[in-house]
């Protein structure tokens, strides 16, 4: 999706080499770039390391999709000044926002709740990943 947008990508993974064609990095550190965000999906056991090893490599935006938030991981994004979301599906923000994602969202919006209104930092991390626009 992101990478759809015309933003690099980059996949971690320890345990594969590859995802659907696309080449995966062991951890943060092996990435051939600096990043300026990552989206961390992963069980909520691992999210707290995950956040560790960005916040040693300076990334300063994290997106914790749901699901894998962990209360640890936030806390300590909180701690160290790391800007973190969380409570939010990526999904529902990056154009063209399509299946179950775009029924969600119309329902939010119908309703009178916009998704991702009043959450700290969601327009700040979409406009610093490659000047990528918030979409409601």
């Amino acid at each position: 999706m992101l990478r759809e947008r015309g933003s690099t990508v980059y996949a971690v993974n320890p345990l594969a080499g590859t995802i659907d064609g696309v080449r995966c990095y062991a951890n943060l550190k092996d990435l051939p770039a600096l990043v300026d965000g990552v989206v961390v999906v992963v069980p909520p056991k691992q999210t707290e390391s995950v956040v560790r090893e960005a916040a040693a490599e300076g990334i300063r935006r994290i997106w914790l999709q749901q699901g894998s938030e962990s209360r640890k991981a936030i806390q300590y994004c909180e701690q160290y000044g790391v800007e973190v979301i969380h409570g939010q599906c990526i999904f529902m923000f990056v154009e063209p926002v399509t299946s179950v994602h775009k029924f969600h969202r119309s329902a939010m919006k119908g309703g009178g709740k916009v998704p991702g209104e009043g959450v700290p930092g969601v327009e700040r991390f979409f406009k610093r990943l490659h000047g990528l626009d918030l979409q409601y």
